[in-house]
């Protein structure tokens, strides 16, 4: 695998429109939408809040690491995606009319985000939409790093979970979480590498699950697959270098090399 830099990142969570704010670590309690400005709002209109927070890291990222929106690859990962609209489509189907909403339908499907982000863009480049369990960021992140490498195009990955609906809140009360990293084979112009990623190898010990970031716990959001970014975020404003796993709590998982 070729030499891929990291030039950008992005994060929302409810609370937290930034990954400044959330390095912060003081909530905004207004906050608890994504801007989502790759995406009109016309456009947008029955969209999900995970979709909204996946088109808004992957727009914080690209504008952070100097990619062009119309032409570099997308990457969109979530566990469960469009869990929450699904829902609301089956209890209309069990307990409603049975009239299900043309625009929620459309906007049901894991790659809503995805062909959201294209068609606001209008970039007809690569893009998917990829699940893997508490492995998503892993699989997403492994997705990007061979497409940047074979295509020498710019790629951006955001990944994200919300919080569980009801009826199935009672499984755990973890917060919504997205990230948004951008990957660049050959740099922009005027862009900064962040970090420098010089291998791709798998362990065969198990990371441990995330439970704090910078010396703060991550209580709020335990069980969202997510999480599993910020070890690698955490490295990156850190300067650090080294292996760095990409999936936390699993066994053999993949990890990075940052040079």
């Amino acid at each position: 695998m070729r030499p891929i830099h990291i030039t950008g990142l992005g994060l929302f969570a409810p609370g937290f429109p930034s990954l400044s704010a959330f390095l912060a670590g003081q909530p905004d309690p207004e906050v608890k939408d994504a801007a989502n400005p790759w995406v009109p709002s016309r456009l947008g209109r029955g969209t999900s809040l995970l979709t909204r927070i996946l088109g808004e890291c992957a727009a914080q990222a690209v504008l952070d690491g100097g990619l062009d929106p119309k032409t570099c690859g997308t990457i969109y990962g979530s566990a469960l995606g469009e869990f929450e609209t699904m829902v609301v489509l089956l209890d209309v189907i069990v307990r409603g009319d049975g009239q299900l909403s043309p625009m929620r339908f459309k906007n049901s499907v894991h790659n809503a985000a995805s062909g959201l982000g294209s068609i606001g863009q209008g970039n007809a480049g690569f893009s998917t939409a990829l699940a893997g369990g508490p492995r998503t960021f892993e699989i997403s992140m492994i997705e990007a790093l061979l497409l940047a490498s074979e295509s020498g195009r710019s790629v951006v990955v955001s990944v994200a979970d919300d919080r569980l609906p009801e009826p199935f809140a009672a499984l755990g009360t973890r917060g919504g979480l997205g990230v948004g990293i951008a990957l660049c084979p050959e740099l922009p112009d005027g862009a900064r590498v962040l970090a420098t990623i010089t291998g791709l190898s798998q362990r065969t010990e198990p990371a441990p699950p995330v439970a704090n970031f910078r010396g703060r716990s991550l209580a709020g959001w335990a069980g969202n697959p997510t999480l599993s970014a910020l070890p690698l975020i955490e490295a990156i404003l850190d300067g650090s270098k080294g292996d760095i796993p990409l999936a936390h709590g699993v066994p053999h998982p993949y990890v990075l090399t940052l040079g």
